[in-house]
């Protein structure tokens, strides 16, 4: 770091997902999907396969938000 740079300072969480893992039926692997709230194709990124989707109710996810301040409430206490 040059002499005329300033450090950065650490930045806080501006919003927030919910990611939620689903076993592939063919494969077993946990595949990561965000709030999937329709019911859908996806394909696991492992094995290439498709397979459907059971969703998540999206009531929930809100609720999660807005109880985390969309990520704001989360940091940890300590750090700051």
């Amino acid at each position: 770091m040059s002499k005329t740079q300033k450090p950065i300072a650490p930045v806080k969480p501006v919003g927030m997902e919910v990611i939620f893992f689903y076993p592939c039926p063919h494969c077993g692997r946990k595949v990561p999907l965000i709030g999937a709230v329709q019911p859908s194709m996806e394909r696991c990124d492992a094995c290439n396969n498709l397979f459907p989707i059971v969703p998540v109710d999206r009531r929930t996810i809100q609720y999660l938000k807005v109880s985390l301040a969309d990520g704001g409430a989360a940091i940890d206490p300590d750090f700051m």
